[in-house]
């Protein structure tokens, strides 16, 4: 996938700070602030709470960008089963609107001011828009009282029942400088607000697969596919590719094990929660992380 697919190191301050880019979406792992012990984890629902899709948009991109913006910025992936995660999820997605904020509130042991994480849908005649709002001040590295301008947000474009962040926004010359890597010029049309290129995504990754030998690019490949059936709700197939996956990881070098195990669970937990999602598991056979 474009997940994590370009990592680079580089120094800052004499020592040595990790870039990952996961669906080439450029997150920077910060200092391990949130690895305290969580104390609790509360809801900001509106009072007639939904159990509903209101937007009638696809969960899947909901659901990746809140692992990717919020879950594993905020160092939460290992702190939070699968069951609470899905959960959250389910609660905010259910619940975003242009009437009353959605989120989530989390209270780390070692910090004064919780993490406050908030969704809202601004719409006009043309267009929408979900902000995602914290309390999280870049500058301090710290959980302000409220929000402020120096705050960390996201921006997400909604295009029918796609949610399309700033970054994927389609133009022609991302889609010329990605055809130089085929994994990453499908993740693009994965992502894309353009569905009349979604068609093209399976035979670009299985060109992809056959023609790189390497291990790692299968991998990544692999996981690509896993992600564009769990949007097409074929979540069959994507276990498939996922189970190819993780033959591939098991042959991978391990300093490539250590730089894409947390992709692949990562893929694995998104898959496990779209089934349900998407009435494919039975009540509760997601609520481990086995």
């Amino acid at each position: 996938m474009g997940i994590w697919y370009n990592i680079f190191y580089q120094m800052e301050k004499g020592e040595k700070m990790r870039r990952l880019l996961f669906s080439l979406l450029i997150v920077f792992i910060l200092s391990t602030y949130v690895s305290a012990q969580i104390e609790y984890v509360g809801f900001t629902l509106p009072e007639d709470e939904s159990s509903e899709n209101l937007y009638n948009l696809e969960p899947y991109y909901f659901l990746h960008y809140f692992y990717i913006d919020v879950l594993y910025f905020f160092g939460l992936l290992d702190q939070l089963d699968l069951h609470t995660k899905a959960e959250i999820f389910a609660k905010i997605f259910n619940n975003i609107g242009e009437g009353y904020p959605a989120g989530i509130t989390v209270k780390f042991a070692d910090q004064d001011e919780p993490l406050h994480v908030s969704y809202r849908v601004f719409a006009n005649e043309s267009s929408a828009l979900v902000f995602m709002t914290t309390n999280f001040d870049f500058k301090n590295e710290e959980f302000l009282e409220r929000y402020t301008l120096d705050c960390y947000v996201r921006i997400y474009n909604v295009f029918g029942d796609k949610l399309v962040n700033e970054y994927y926004l389609f133009s022609e010359e991302k889609e010329e400088l990605y055809k130089a890597n085929l994994n990453n010029l499908a993740d693009l049309y994965i992502f894309d607000e353009r569905v009349e290129n979604d068609h093209l995504v399976e035979g670009l990754l299985l060109k992809y697969i056959n023609s790189d030998p390497s291990l790692v690019s299968k991998f990544v490949g692999h996981l690509t596919f896993a992600q564009y059936y769990m949007l097409i709700n074929d979540p069959e197939k994507a276990r498939e590719r996922l189970a190819e996956a993780e033959v591939l990881f098991a042959n991978l070098e391990e300093k490539d094990k250590e730089d894409w195990g947390l992709p692949l669970v990562i893929t694995k937990e998104e898959a496990q929660i779209i089934a349900q999602v998407k009435g494919a598991l039975p009540q509760g056979e997601n609520g481990s992380n086995e």
